[in-house]
């Protein structure tokens, strides 16, 4: 029986340094964990840290970027004004290309038919010049003929022939 009682207490020897042996093992595990874990905590708060800084570095970015953003939205603004005011200067200018085209139109046609007046006027004033003239001749043969009966002596009649003085 003291064999029995033997191989009962270095059973449980055993199985007491087993145990001891498994405790002190996952003993130093759980450190090995702790300390894993105490530097993926600080490496967190690390990335923690650096996407505090980024973020804050985004903001002062945006900060500076609104007056730049702004002055965008300005220029953006003024390029679509001018863009405008460029499609109506150049509708404003084919109007004013038409207007010109149809005025230099209208121009030749009145210069045409001032020449044309003008080529008329010519041949009717020569045709009025010759008709004057023949009028003239005709009033002048009338005169002489009628001068040919006047007394000269008379003065309406010296004046009607154009005779200065009497005849004596």
């Amino acid at each position: 029986m003291m064999r029995a009682v033997s191989a009962v207490v270095l059973l449980c020897i055993s199985a007491l340094v087993v145990l001891a042996f498994q405790s002190i093992r996952q003993q130093l595990e759980i450190q090995t964990l702790q300390v894993r874990i105490a530097k993926a905590t600080k490496q967190v708060r690390k990335e923690e840290d650096a996407i505090i800084q980024a973020k804050l570095k985004i903001q002062d970015i945006n900060g500076l970027l609104s007056p730049v953003n702004s002055k965008k939205a300005e220029l953006t603004k003024k390029k679509q004004d001018m863009s405008n005011a460029w499609a109506l200067s150049l509708k404003n200018l084919q109007e004013c290309l038409a207007e010109k085209t149809e005025a230099d139109s209208t121009m030749h046609t009145a210069i045409d038919n001032l020449q044309n007046s003008k080529a008329k006027q010519g041949s009717d004033k020569l045709e009025a010049d010759e008709e004057i003239k023949g009028l003239k001749k005709q009033i002048l043969d009338r005169d002489k003929k009628l001068c040919e009966f006047v007394d000269m002596k008379v003065a309406e009649g010296r004046k009607l022939c154009g005779v200065a003085e009497a005849i004596k």
